[in-house]
């Protein structure tokens, strides 16, 4: 039983559980692995591909934290499992844009931005998150440095969190504006509101893991265990008690992993960003697709488009008013009002 008090020795505080990571390990090797069922039975890599590597990343994190719980003085097996597990929770995040992007393609005319343009700007945003994580998770798991490169880890991952905290407002800021627009104009198809149901909760999950690495990070960021005479009883409880880790961090991106097991966005989603639906709310129409026509600066500091929207060629990347568009069969009435 966990006391909070520090284990000589040991680099991660407390002695670590033996038990909790062998569950975790298996538990994110059968969720990735229904994932990776998944995207093949749907063809679905370029959609959700994330989601197999998202818990690889956490299945072998736990792998090397059940080697250092015994060997608990080990420093290269700490810093691989914490930058391991740090992560995946942003990968996971981008793969909700993916979803998010998706869903706009299926009614673009709604759209707050133009559904080619998703992807491109917020995966950028998530490769900077990505790359502040691996640098700040590096420094703060390294004891063996020096006392300021310690703090500037900690400097580099609350950046992170803030931009991630950016990124889930934005993302659920543009998917409730889209919704809305949807809901004014008629359009109540249940593989919309599935869709975005299954984003919403998702993003309210990896939200709370957040405000948990929020407040982890802000309570250590003045502490200097290196000074003569530090009391490590004063470090704040969720450093010293292992279980907020495997609340917070393991438990919560799990259900998230299982989550998207259960509700799959395939199961609502057409395979191509060529199929939407028409403005009845029920046909499904196979057009085009979209044709980026700008580079790719452009679009990663203009994501709206406003230079083209005041020149006037953002109406020539409206594909879905394209008149050589199709329409399919997919017109069952059963499928175009959520019950």
């Amino acid at each position: 039983m966990e006391d909070g008090q520090y284990v000589n020795g040991s680099v991660w505080f407390y002695a670590p559980n033996k038990g909790a990571p062998v569950f975790f390990a298996v538990a994110y090797i059968a969720t990735g692995a229904v994932h990776f069922w998944q995207a093949v039975h749907y063809k679905s890599w370029r959609l959700t591909g994330l989601y197999v590597f998202c818990a690889l990343l956490f299945a072998v994190g736990f792998v090397i934290r059940e080697v250092g719980a015994f060997d608990y003085s080990n420093l290269p097996l700490y810093i691989a499992s914490i930058c391991l597990v740090y992560a995946a929770p942003p990968l996971y995040e981008l793969a909700n844009y993916y979803v998010l992007g998706r869903i706009l393609y299926f009614v673009p005319y709604y759209s707050p931005i133009h559904p080619g343009r998703v992807l491109t700007t917020f995966a950028a945003i998530s490769s900077v998150i990505e790359a502040l994580n691996g640098v700040g998770a590096s420094y703060i798991a390294n004891q063996s440095l020096r006392q300021e490169l310690q703090q500037t880890g900690y400097s580099l991952l609350k950046a992170a969190l803030v931009m991630q905290f950016v990124v889930i407002t934005l993302l659920v800021t543009l998917a409730t504006t889209f919704h809305v627009r949807c809901r004014r104009n008629g359009i109540d198809h249940v593989k919309v509101n599935q869709a975005l149901l299954t984003l919403y909760i998702s993003s309210a999950i990896i939200m709370v893991r957040c405000i948990y690495r929020a407040i982890e990070f802000f309570d250590y960021a003045g502490v200097n265990s290196s000074s003569p005479g530090f009391d490590r009883s004063t470090i704040s409880p969720i450093i010293r008690y292992e279980w907020f880790f495997y609340v917070f961090e393991a438990t919560l991106m799990l259900l998230n992993s299982m989550l998207l097991n259960i509700r799959h966005p395939r199961r609502w989603l057409p395979k191509s960003t060529k199929v939407y639906l028409a403005k009845d709310g029920i046909t499904e129409i196979s057009g085009s697709g979209c044709k980026q026509e700008r580079k790719f600066l452009a679009t990663l500091f203009d994501p709206f488009d406003l230079h083209g929207m005041i020149k006037g060629r953002d109406e020539t990347t409206r594909f879905w008013e394209d008149s050589s568009n199709t329409r399919e069969a997919k017109t069952d009435v059963n499928l175009a009002v959520q019950q």
